[in-house]
């Protein structure tokens, strides 16, 4: 049962420096040792550190660039007199990304770390750019006190260990009025930047140990007993040591009132967060319902002009109509008129040969009787005609020539009533073709 338990210690003390190691900045974690020969450490300039006693602190920058422009890259650590990191900062400014890009960023690093963070957002101001702090890990961020914070709006250092800021500027921060926070608590990684409009702000990157700036503990006091009387021969007690390490209630009160405070201003910086989103989302919605009555106002504009331009093309179109109505109508005016004189033609000509057909039978019945023989001498012409008048009426039957007259008339009656019959048709069409027009 030892043994295990004693497995079990060294699993989770392996699992904790695992997952320390995941806290890194350009490929340097927080708990590793440096190679004091190595070229990159070289680049650093080192001097012991003015706030943490044993500890050494070492710069570097350079200038760099890429696609949308340069930058300027400010590194940064904290180490102890054996090499082991305690604290990695990573610095650029300008950073180049907007507010969809930094989302993606802290995704990429949740994954690269294994964790979920927690994401704090810069109250939104006028005239100043947005701010995101996310924080992977045991670190707790404690709001920095009032007087600190004067210290920092006139250029100087309060000495509070190590700070983080939204604007990677702490003096432009403490005048602004923006939340300044102390680092403290466990191993951890953080990620802050800053983006305007133009997609343009500041990033930083850090890993940090904070538990190995913690001085050690004082060593434990001795609590001598009084001397027991030579007649008790009782054995002198062992010597009782008072274990500093482990905190009592009382002591850890502090410190969960600390962590208390400290997540009620989380959750205080949250909520202004989300009002100053609400707030935007609102701004937004009015614009949006501004816009869409710019639009609904647009549209009625266009359906008007829709319907103006209908009535114009209507208008248009019934003149143009009535136009081809009155052309149409002169055409069939003219076409009667050369219809009528055709049915006139037509008549006559059929009259005519009626005509002659009577003429030709008439005339074949004078034939006839001329070619009788002629038994009386001849007489003058006068006479003769009378004589021809006499015979041919003595000749011819009265029914005969009641026959003929009556024939004739009945002749002229029907062609008068078919060319009658004609005129009347086409007057009916003529009447008919303007309401086929229309």
């Amino acid at each position: 049962m030892k043994t295990a338990g004693i497995v079990v210690l060294a699993y989770l003390v392996l699992c904790s420096n695992a997952i320390a190691a995941e806290y890194a900045v350009d490929g340097l974690a927080v708990g590793t040792q440096l190679n004091f020969g190595s070229a990159s450490y070289r680049e650093y300039k080192c001097n012991p550190s003015d706030q943490f006693d044993g500890f050494i602190w070492c710069q570097k920058a350079r200038t760099d660039k890429e696609r949308r422009g340069s930058y300027i890259a400010a590194h940064s650590l904290l180490h102890s007199q054996d090499g082991s990191i305690s604290y990695i900062n990573r610095s650029q400014e300008p950073a180049f990304f907007n507010a969809k890009e930094a989302e993606l960023n802290i995704q990429q690093y949740s994954r690269k770390i294994g964790e979920s963070p927690r994401i704090m957002k810069m109250p939104h101001r006028s005239g100043l750019p947005d701010g995101v702090i996310a924080v992977w890990g045991k670190i707790a961020l404690e709001p920095l006190d009032q007087e600190s914070i004067k210290i920092l709006a006139d250029g100087k250092s309060p000495k509070k260990g190590l700070l983080i800021d939204y604007l990677r500027n702490f003096t432009r921060s403490a005048q602004e009025g923006l939340p300044i926070y102390r680092i403290d608590g466990g191993p951890g990684f953080i990620w802050a930047a800053s983006f305007d409009q133009k997609g343009r702000g500041t990033l930083r990157l850090a890993a940090v140990q904070v538990s190995g700036f913690s001085p050690p503990p004082d060593p434990a006091p001795v609590v001598q007993t009084a001397a027991v009387p030579h007649q008790e021969q009782l054995p002198p007690p062992a010597p009782v040591f008072v274990q500093t390490a482990a905190p009592t209630h009382q002591e850890q009160l502090p410190s969960e009132l600390n962590r208390t405070i400290e997540k009620l201003q989380a959750d205080l910086v949250i909520s202004t967060n989300k009002i100053a989103e609400l707030e935007r989302a609102k701004s937004d919605a009015e614009r949006t319902v501004e816009k869409a009555e710019q639009a609904k106002l647009d549209a009625e504009n266009a359906k008007q002009e829709v319907e103006y331009a209908r009535i114009a093309e209507k208008i248009t179109s019934d003149a143009l109509i009535a136009e081809l109505r009155a052309h149409k109508l002169a055409a069939g005016a003219k076409t009667s008129r050369w219809e009528i004189a055709l049915y006139g033609s037509v008549g006559g000509v059929f009259v005519v040969l009626t005509s002659s057909a009577i003429g030709f039978l008439i005339n074949r019945r004078r034939a006839s009787v001329s070619k009788r023989p002629v038994e009386k001498p001849e007489t003058k012409p006068i006479e003769a005609l009378v004589q021809y008048q006499n015979s041919r009426a003595s000749t011819l039957s009265p029914g005969i020539a009641i026959s003929e007259a009556a024939f004739k008339s009945d002749l002229e009656d029907v062609v008068a009533t078919i060319n009658a019959a004609q005129v009347e048709a086409v007057f009916r069409r003529d009447r008919s073709l303007p309401q086929r027009l229309v």
